[in-house]
């Protein structure tokens, strides 16, 4: 039995390339597979399958909070940091707006789906149900990254962050599988929002370098420098605002949430979008998203270790929750492509941007155009930037709503 925490940190590590190594192999059963279930959820669910069978004694370990602590202000600056400011006007006025739309549409989503479903369920929601539904908030605006910050804000127990986390993969690929059907009639669709955009002049506005990244033993030691120091600024600042603020207020019921999480990955969003306006923002490119990427799937899985596989689909009635939530956010696409008269990739880069992040934006773009990548790219990349924030905005409506549960 493994129990000591750098023994499982390296299994965890060891497990994680191997999810990956099965998912790239070219063997049909392989492939159908992780068609149906994504790497993530293996992620997520394999190190819990390793503690309940006992190869893996995680009593004694608090992996998760000492990696989120370190790990989660390095992924949300080289995120962030990737965010190209000064290309956002290339979008258009009509892009964002559809894209911010679809955003409002989670942020307002989530209170109004709890609020239903606590009608017809009563029994199956309390006043701490908003705790694992924020995560999902962060997820469809931003990523998993925005999902691993708001878990740490607002600390759901291990059973309803299991639950959040099968509703949002659940919802995300079926909802991107409706959007990629959707592209054969995008025709009569355009026809029917009366859309009057120039395509092939949307198609030209933006290119983006697509090199394929060569990681240099100097460059990657550069990168984990720059990453781990704005990390431990971050975490310095954040613990000084909170400790600040606590004698200032004392032990106030409005610093709940504002804790010193909140305040670390605060900073380290505002220091990477500060960052990405000079020269350091080329650090994105060489690699500090791939570094991002690893240690983040290292997150997820140390979160694993803490999930009981027995109560993952005792409350199903999230997935009712999830359905009203996930057709209030394509309502708000659907009725900001109405006012603004967009074309059906609009609507769709911008959905998957909110609900997919980069992956999935990047598939629904290639799929209607490759010319269309770099626009899903973009918004994938404020989605990231404003992910946390705007889930944390629906937890507090969520909480409004559920007081009384």
């Amino acid at each position: 039995m493994i129990q000591e925490e750098l023994s499982i940190l390296l299994f965890l590590i060891v497990l994680i390339a191997a999810i990956f190594y099965l998912s790239n192999l070219t063997f049909r059963i392989t492939k159908i597979i992780f068609q149906a279930i994504p790497p993530l959820l293996f992620c997520y669910f394999l190190p819990s399958l390793m503690v309940e069978i006992g190869i893996i004694d995680s009593s004694k370990s608090d992996l998760n909070s000492t990696l989120s602590k370190v790990l989660l202000p390095f992924c949300i600056f080289y995120f962030t940091l990737g965010l190209p400011l000064k290309r956002l006007k290339t979008l258009g006025k009509n892009f964002l707006f559809v894209f911010l739309a679809g955003s409002l549409g989670v942020i307002i989503g989530g209170p109004i789906a709890l609020f239903i479903s606590h009608l017809f369920f009563p029994e199956s929601f309390n006043s701490e149900s908003y705790r694992g539904m924020s995560t999902i908030a962060g997820s469809w605006i931003g990523g998993t990254t925005n999902q691993m910050a708001l878990n740490s804000i607002f600390t759901p127990n291990s059973d309803e962050f299991a639950k959040a986390v099968t509703v949002d993969v659940f919802f995300g690929e079926i909802w991107l599988t409706m959007l990629l059907l959707l592209i054969p009639f995008q025709n009569k669709i355009n026809q029917f929002m009366k859309s009057k955009i120039d395509h092939e002049s949307v198609f030209n506005t933006l290119e983006l370098d697509s090199k394929v990244k060569e990681l240099k033993f100097s460059s990657v030691f550069y990168l984990l420098g720059l990453g781990f120091f704005v990390s431990q600024l971050s975490i310095f600042l954040g613990n000084t605002i909170q400790q600040s603020m606590i004698s200032q207020f004392g032990q106030s019921p409005i610093l709940e949430f504002l804790n010193k999480s909140f305040w670390t990955f605060l900073i380290s969003t505002l220091l990477g979008l500060c960052l990405g306006l000079t020269k350091v923002q080329r650090s994105y490119e060489m690699g500090g998203d791939v570094l991002s990427s690893i240690f983040l799937y290292i997150i997820i899985a140390s979160i694993g270790l803490k999930i009981s596989l027995g109560h993952l689909f005792s409350t199903p009635i999230l997935l009712f929750t999830g359905f009203l939530w996930i057709s209030i956010h394509g309502l708000a696409i659907f009725v900001a492509g109405k006012l603004t008269k967009s074309p059906y990739h609009y609507m769709a880069i911008a959905s998957q941007a909110n609900v997919g992040g980069i992956a999935s934006a990047s598939v629904i773009s290639t799929a209607i155009s490759p010319k269309l990548t770099p626009f899903g790219v973009i918004l994938a990349l404020l989605g990231y930037a404003i992910g946390t924030y705007g889930g944390y905005l629906s937890a507090l409506l969520m909480k409004l709503i559920s007081i009384n549960y």
